[in-house]
């Protein structure tokens, strides 16, 4: 069925029941005034504190990610510091062999052979 029918057989024209315009004349001559009752939004109670649950969970998420992030580029840089450490420290450490070795050289080269 397509949607045109649906529509003008739901919008269709329908007679009232039987009596209505007798009781509607009748509470008016009584006095009587409609009743408006508002309509019940059930949805909205249960909306707000969803609504409210998921920021919640969403600024909890991106809280952790944050602190994540800052302690992995924490640990990234103690890294860099430890490498640059352990490079200056091979460096030092060349550079007194360099001179032990040296110091080695000139002491053999001056030293008196003993050929008997």
């Amino acid at each position: 069925m397509s949607l045109e029918q649906e529509l003008r057989r739901a919008l269709k024209r329908k007679d009232p029941p039987r009596g209505f315009d007798d009781r509607v004349l009748a509470k008016i001559a009584r006095g009587e005034t409609a009743r408006i009752t508002a309509p019940t939004r059930t949805w909205t109670h249960a909306f707000l504190p969803i609504a409210a649950s998921l920021m919640v969970a969403v600024g909890a998420t991106y809280y952790v990610q944050q602190q994540q992030l800052r302690q992995a580029r924490a640990a990234q840089a103690e890294t860099e510091r430890t490498v640059s450490d352990v490079v200056l420290a091979l460096q030092v450490a060349s550079e007194t062999v360099a001179a032990a070795q040296a110091k080695v050289e000139e002491m053999t080269r001056y030293e008196p052979t003993n050929d008997y």
